[in-house]
């Protein structure tokens, strides 16, 4: 081809190249490491359903690093829960039934062992034979097992988990919701409230669980549901920056007044601001308010958290000024990479697509454990003694990342 036909074929060429790098949808399509978000997900549910089920229903959730059951005495209904979701979804990203299957195979244990079949709800925990052990209630796991069940319902369109997850709505709202807005932590089995202080770490996963239920059911009470808790968090706990950016703290009293200095026990999560920058986002349409409020917690958890040398992001920053804590823990980075993922892809902006790209680079090098499949359970990387547990870490946060990844930029090849 002569120096002409070069030039046309670039002139022509140009269009397109710029559609791309306007297109926030294409950017995603070209920048999501879509192969690699398709192979970690495949290795870490196939050990899961290799190791977890258990042969009278429900699963053990207790492993070594190299997938030797550990003692567990009894199961507890967010690690039941949140199996349920990944197998669930994990189904719905590669069509493999056995995932379907031993979601079902949980769901059937949690209503038949879990249920309360007195006041409603859920048993924080049973014995492995099904027999309650500890009668109290606990809204973070209350949270797990409607997002358990609302996935349930999306992937395999059984009514049973449909109508199994309005009830247990239904015993949510009147037993956990307070009269600020927010959630009681824990109630006594006939939902009489705890005393104690406030989290707002169930608010956050109760607020997740309506958004996929209403997303699954088109509930209207559900959708309320979801609606004040999101204003409870935009307009009660949200507390603005000289800088724009914006933070939700950790902990509060039992007014929701957040806990003032590192040493009364107040620190802001930085992996829950991640968290809480893409539910935001993927709640906007409950409220315009929610996306800016997205934006701006992660603005904040990138200025806070984020190590723009070598990618990844801390713990915990004080909100009182004491120097925050940069060891990069496992799940945090699993929320980072989420968050950015979610942004870049509304947004095409290239600092976060460098971030992205930085983060996943980490993950890969430091936490996905290619020998034994699942991440290394990391309290501070690089792992060095005890700072990697031999422990397994839960498929939550990694399939929710991994879920979102593929949306995003398509599917990814299976894995050989």
């Amino acid at each position: 081809m002569g120096v002409d036909g070069l030039r046309r074929r670039a002139v022509l060429a140009l269009p397109a190249v710029l559609a791309a790098c306007s297109d926030p949808a294409s950017q995603a399509r070209s920048r999501i490491d879509t192969a690699w978000h398709r192979a970690d997900l495949d290795r870490l549910l196939a050990r899961w359903l290799q190791h977890a089920p258990l042969p009278g229903g429900g699963y053990r959730t207790a492993f070594s690093r190299a997938w030797q059951p550990q003692p567990q005495p009894e199961l507890e209904l967010t690690g039941q829960a949140r199996l349920i979701y990944a197998f669930a979804a994990g189904h719905e990203i590669t069509q493999d039934t056995r995932y379907l299957d031993a979601a079902r195979r949980g769901a059937d244990f949690l209503l038949a062992r879990f249920a309360d079949p007195v006041h409603g709800g859920f048993f924080h925990t049973v014995a492995l034979d099904g027999s309650p052990r500890a009668g109290i209630k606990r809204a973070y796991g209350h949270a797990f097992a409607l997002l358990a069940l609302a996935q349930l319902y999306r992937t395999g369109q059984d009514a049973r988990h449909r109508d199994a997850a309005l009830k247990a709505w239904a015993a949510v709202q009147a037993g956990f919701f307070e009269p600020r807005g927010g959630l009681f932590n824990e109630c006594l089995r006939d939902f009489k409230p705890i005393p104690g202080g406030r989290t707002q770490n169930p608010v956050m996963h109760m607020f997740e669980a309506l958004l996929a239920l209403h997303e699954a059911t088109g509930d209207k009470s559900v959708q309320a549901g979801a609606r004040q808790l999101g204003d409870f968090v935009a307009y009660q706990l949200l507390q603005g920056q000289a800088d724009g950016g914006a933070r939700i703290p950790e902990w509060y009293d039992e007014t929701w007044q957040p806990l003032p200095t590192q040493a009364a026990g107040g620190y802001i999560d930085l992996g829950h601001q991640f968290e809480w920058s893409h539910l935001l986002a993927a709640g906007a349409a409950l409220s315009p308010v929610y996306s800016q409020v997205a934006e701006r917690v992660l603005a904040y958890a990138l200025s806070a958290g984020y190590d723009d040398i070598n990618g990844g992001c801390g713990r915990k920053a004080f909100p009182d000024g004491a120097r925050a804590d940069t060891a990069k823990a496992w799940w945090q980075q699993a929320e980072c990479l989420h968050a950015l993922l979610v942004a870049a892809s509304a947004t095409g902006r290239s600092d976060l697509w460098r971030r992205y790209e930085q983060t996943v680079e980490l993950v890969k090098e430091q936490l996905a454990d290619a020998e034994h499949g699942g991440w290394r359970a990391a309290e501070a990387l690089p792992c060095k003694g005890a700072s990697c547990k031999d422990e397994q870490p839960d498929p939550y946060h990694m399939v929710s990342l991994h879920r979102v990844a593929l949306q995003l930029g398509g599917p990814g090849p299976k894995a050989a």
